[in-house]
């Protein structure tokens, strides 16, 4: 009989893709027929012609279970959600999802569902994880950024709505001293709640970093020189101060990208000597002078110009790398590594049947 994990979180951008990216390579190598199943896709884009779940469409392109992309995340939220809600068919939905269930299950061992937004996000229609957790009987996997105490009350919370299929819990992102609270105080707590913490994945800047075309992307930016390889770009420094204070503030970086107005050419110059700097994003939609398009050519540092500000973009910025996807070899490879380093992956499985 096939076995699913819903893979749920207490907030959004938790890193549940990127877990089920790992767990769904470990668990194929120990042997196991994987499935891959998002009920409820709510970040749309177009691919060609057809409109998906950006982030259902690059896991399922990653695990590559041979399922249609319409099975795998039957239902789009294609409009407002208030519109939605208004023209949900609550048993049609819950009917399409079944079958796409019961498509991407046939012939595996084990489906591994990514959950929504959060625990509570479709809840109006019928579609939050809870819902779907009960409809298709599966085992819940909770993942929780422990960026602030409370989080632990979220937990307890989601665990009175999902009752015993809530048993299992990992930490992600746990930065520093965090990790002791997990050790000393989370553990025992949930423990006592019936929740084991089978894993602490550390805070990791290569997961959370952007690749230099993501940033082009997500600025509506244009190259005026092109990455010879697209790097991971893991911090970004603001230049606007005078070239002597920043060559020490750039050196002290690791693979961060400059952030400065088009026409300082004095601190581009400065950037494009220092190894760490990896891109040149330049704002206000001013060009930079030839010199320093030639040095950047040169050394193989791509150069992106934006229109908006240095204030605007780096706003946007933060907003962007809040949200970085897992795609590439590079991220792949680390998420997977930081999986089976620091989650008891046995322990998962022995608590689903497997």
């Amino acid at each position: 009989m096939t076995k699913s994990i819903l893979v749920s979180s207490v907030e959004g951008y938790s890193g549940k893709s990127g877990i089920i990216i790992a767990l769904g390579m470990i668990l194929r190598k120990k042997g196991y027929y994987i499935g891959y199943l998002k009920p409820f896709g709510i970040g749309t884009t177009y691919t060609g012609d057809r409109l998906v779940d950006e982030n259902a469409y690059s896991t399922a392109e990653v695990l590559n279970t041979g399922d249609n992309i319409e099975h795998i995340c039957p239902i789009l939220m294609d409009c407002p959600y208030i519109e939605f809600i208004n023209s949900a068919n609550q048993p049609e939905l819950k009917k399409r999802i079944f079958d796409s269930y019961t498509q991407v299950s046939d012939g595996r061992d084990v489906v591994l569902i990514e959950g929504a937004l959060d625990y509570k996000a479709g809840k109006s229609v019928g579609l939050c994880d809870v819902s779907i957790s009960s409809m298709l009987q599966s085992e819940v996997l909770m993942i929780a950024k422990y960026t602030k105490d409370f989080v632990l009350d979220q937990i307890l919370i989601s665990k009175e709505l999902f009752g015993e299929k809530l048993r299992n819990v990992i930490f992600n992102q746990i930065g520093g001293y965090k990790k002791t609270y997990v050790q000393s105080i989370a553990i025992p707590l949930l423990a006592r709640n019936d929740i084991d913490v089978i894993g602490m994945i550390p805070r990791d800047p290569v997961l959370s970093g952007l690749y230099v075309s993501e940033i082009k992307e997500g600025l509506g930016g244009e190259y005026l020189v092109e990455p010879k390889r697209d790097e991971i770009i893991e911090r970004f420094l603001i230049g606007a101060m005078s070239p002597q204070s920043a060559l020490m503030y750039f050196r002290e970086a690791r693979n961060a990208s400059v952030v400065t107005g088009g026409d300082r050419s004095d601190l581009q110059i400065v950037a494009l000597e220092v190894p760490n700097i990896k891109c040149l994003l330049l704002t206000g939609n001013l060009e930079p002078t030839k010199i320093v398009l030639g040095k950047a050519e040169e050394k193989g540092i791509p150069v992106i110009l934006v229109k908006e500000d240095t204030l605007s973009t780096i706003e946007r910025l933060n907003e962007i790398f809040g949200k970085a996807r897992i795609k590439g070899e590079a991220k792949i490879e680390r998420i997977k590594e930081l999986v089976k380093n620091h989650v008891d992956v046995e322990r998962l499985m022995a608590s689903i049947g497997l």
